[in-house]
């Protein structure tokens, strides 16, 4: 009998015919058909892989820790909670919704997507990112010192130096001497902390900021034309919504739900404009990634790259026909893929497709690191992280 040396290992191999998985020549190599439980070195030599056990009888979902501050987060139920890695207990933060949650870090704090809506942890205390838009003020006239003409009139909430939307305008004919009193609509919003009102100027169509004004006092009283600032910024705005995946994009905030993928305002990450700001993909969105160059989006058969700096300027292009592994995309560094790779030390996408796993670079290109080896492979959803330099995904 003769005898057959199954060293190095080269992984996985189960597209190619048996009498291909081992190959001679200078660079010598044995492919698998499986490996369950075993860990393969670059060198390829295989050991045993480390085993697990239960920590918890506690059943977290949407586990993620903050690249920044180290802290872990996740959900039980309908709770976001806050978790100690080590005794595995808890902190409740906030009521999200029960079901799937994204993470990200925005302006130094923690960003989470629920179904209830968007959500803001700076280490103390959790808020909503969006501010409900007022609805319109109801406006009467009365005795002061206002030249005749026609008055427009809108408000928006405030949070400390944040602004809503704009409510919708509403009009009033004043005559001469009259004076504008303003009644607030309910705001049942415990966080704001003024209101912004604007104003037109007699017989005019733009708003401007006539003065902040605080809550205690629910109808304000505008006998004399103040003068006027800046044209209102955020008319015909609404708040951002939420959505299944949450990412952050120069300087944007991006969702994604169904197959439409959302965009915030610049630096304005409460506000949303629906009339332009967002993308209508083909299919149902499995996973957003941002890189330099543009945003990989992965689709329930194949991956599309957006690419471009600014939403107006992105341009579709279908990157791959191999259908991603639903939830899969994470960003690696050029520690974890090479400096070749990741093109100058930009992030890179990496998903688990069909045919392996595949790298989508910063300028849209794609290297699909196990294709012709690798194939059938496939799953309801999956989450992947780096571990010392090794890729690990689990499906499901």
């Amino acid at each position: 009998m003769t005898s057959m040396k199954l060293t190095p290992l080269y992984g996985i191999n189960n597209v190619d015919e048996d009498a291909a998985l081992k190959r001679g020549g200078d660079n010598p190599r044995v492919y698998l058909r499986d490996a369950i439980n075993v860990d393969i070195t670059p060198a390829g030599k295989a050991s045993l892989r480390i085993g697990t056990q239960r920590v918890t009888e506690t059943l977290f979902r949407n586990l993620w820790q903050s690249p920044l501050h180290k802290d872990t987060f996740g959900t039980v139920g309908a709770d976001w909670v806050k978790v100690d890695p080590t005794t595995w207990s808890t902190e409740t933060l906030a009521v999200i919704g029960e079901g799937d949650v994204s993470h990200e870090v925005i302006n130094n704090n923690v960003c989470v997507a629920g179904p209830s809506g968007l959500f803001t942890f700076n280490g103390a205390t959790v808020e909503r990112l969006t501010i409900d838009t007022p609805s319109q003020p109801f406006v009467l006239t009365s005795s002061g010192s206002l030249t005749a003409g026609t008055y427009g009139i809108a408000i928006a909430w405030l949070r400390g130096t944040l602004e809503s939307a704009t409510s919708s305008m509403a009009n009033v004919e004043a005559v001469a001497n009259s004076a504008l009193d303003i009644t607030l609509p309910t705001c049942l919003d415990t966080t704001i902390t003024g209101v912004r009102v604007y104003l037109t100027k007699p017989n005019g169509s733009e708003l401007c900021v006539a003065g902040d004004y605080s809550l205690s006092n629910p109808t304000i009283n505008i006998t004399l034309l103040p003068m006027l600032g800046r044209v209102t910024q955020f008319r015909y705005f609404s708040p951002m919504p939420t959505g299944k995946y949450l990412k952050y994009w120069r300087g944007r905030l991006l969702t994604a739900k169904a197959n439409i993928l959302r965009f915030s305002e610049p630096l304005a990450y409460h506000l949303h404009d629906e009339r332009h700001g967002f993308v209508q993909m083909p299919q149902r969105i499995t996973f957003v990634i941002p890189v330099d160059g543009g945003i990989w989006v992965g689709q329930v058969d194949h991956v599309v790259f957006l690419q471009g700096t600014q939403p107006n300027d992105l341009v579709l292009i279908r990157r791959t026909a191999k259908a991603p592994v639903a939830n899969s995309a994470i960003l690696v560094d050029s520690d974890t893929v090479g400096s070749e790779v990741s093109q100058g030390g930009g992030a890179t996408a990496l998903w688990l497709a069909e045919n392996g796993y595949v790298l989508g670079t910063a300028s849209g290109q794609i290297i699909e690191l196990q294709a012709g080896v690798m194939s059938g492979i496939t799953a309801k959803s999956a989450t992947s992280v780096v571990l010392d330099r090794k890729l690990l995904t689990a499906v499901l």
